[in-house]
């Protein structure tokens, strides 16, 4: 484990530091409170921005040895004494279940606002203390059991009908936006083009913009390599991404029988 394994995770700049320490006053005196604490106003707004993904990794490859010998590296390198690195100990049932035992020939975990519950679930960690070899195993149950949660959640969502969206063609769609519908029209996603910036040594890769994602394309249609997964098929093919966005008036949506967002058919 590296030594500086806690400047990695927590090296962050804190959230909320554009709020103002200082609450302020309401400008009509009918709407000021009666009583206050003295610390209501002068209370600090800002929170930890830790970055666990590195303490993630680290507990996944240590899969196979004993727990005794991991904790004793992570206390040697992150010091409990700390407050800010004590906030990191306190993450450490966020990927590791550490109070397991067998119960009717299956293991649970204790789970501090839960109780007890089955090690098989799909919000289970991924990772666990085997209550007998002490060994810091994977807890494959329960990532099969994910996985089988995610293919059901995507089973129901195609089998309910998109309300929100209705095809017109390969490249043409209807889609409702917050309450208000457009037509979008869809485009084949370009192969990244490289372009050098003055301001980079290395050159940049430019992609078209998504009306619908507001974000660069090259992130839509990017299979994941599972079978089934909206997000890769988001216009229902992939390779695909919404180029332009027209609001439809009052002839279209009476053309289309659509309602508008107050949920009343326009006549």
């Amino acid at each position: 484990m590296r030594k500086d394994m806690y400047k990695v995770i927590v090296e962050r700049p804190r959230r909320g530091g554009r709020y103002s320490k200082e609450l302020r006053s309401p400008s009509d005196p009918e709407d000021q409170p009666q009583h206050e604490s003295l610390k209501f106003r002068h209370r600090s707004r800002k929170w930890l921005n830790e970055n666990l993904n590195p303490l993630r990794r680290y507990l996944g490859r240590q899969a196979g040895r004993p727990w005794d010998e991991v904790y004793s590296e992570l206390c040697a390198n992150i010091d409990r004494r700390n407050t800010v690195q004590q906030h990191i100990h306190e993450h450490l049932e966020d990927f590791v279940a550490l109070r397991v035992q067998a119960l009717d020939g299956a293991l649970h975990y204790e789970r501090g606002y839960g109780g007890l519950q089955r090690l098989d679930r799909s919000w289970a960690p991924k990772l666990y203390v085997d209550p007998v070899s002490g060994l810091l195993l994977i807890n494959h149950a329960g990532i099969q059991a994910r996985r089988e949660a995610k293919r059901e959640y995507a089973r129901a969502r195609r089998a309910q009908p998109e309300v929100d969206v209705r095809a017109l063609d390969e490249f043409h769609q209807l889609r409702r936006i917050d309450g208000i519908w457009y037509e979008v029209e869809l485009a084949e996603l370009p192969r990244p083009v490289a372009v050098m910036d003055q301001h980079r040594k290395s050159p940049r890769l430019v992609m078209p913009y998504d009306v619908i994602a507001r974000r660069p394309a090259k992130w839509i249609g990017k299979p994941c390599g599972h079978r089934g997964c909206e997000a890769c098929r988001p216009y229902g093919h992939a390779g695909l991404y919404a180029r332009s966005k027209r609001q439809l008036n009052r002839h279209e949506l009476q053309r289309y029988g659509l309602r508008n967002h107050d949920g009343e058919r326009l006549h």
